[in-house]
């Protein structure tokens, strides 16, 4: 009886998420929103002066291609400017 009930309660354990998982329906495919401009997409964007606490944005698919290349342009220049010579913290 000690060795039956042990058992028992082992194979709850392991059948129950199996039969769990058969009813779920199946995950969706790729997001059809990832192209669309106007669609909104929220980032979770770590706070500066934490090492744990992180904030939620959301802004169009748009608004994030407008930021990105901002930010790409900004490290173009900074690159440009160093190899120039011209950088500012001199």
């Amino acid at each position: 009886m000690k060795t039956i009930l042990p058992l028992l309660a082992f194979g709850l354990l392991v059948a129950a998420p199996a039969a769990a998982a058969d009813t779920t329906s199946p995950a969706p495919a790729a997001n059809p929103d990832a192209k669309d401009p106007d669609a909104i997409r929220c980032r979770r964007i770590q706070v500066t002066g934490s090492l744990v606490k992180k904030e939620k944005v959301c802004k169009t698919n748009a608004e994030w291609n407008k930021i990105s290349d901002q930010q790409r342009r900004d490290g173009a220049d900074l690159i440009d400017r160093s190899r120039a010579g011209m950088n500012p913290s001199n």
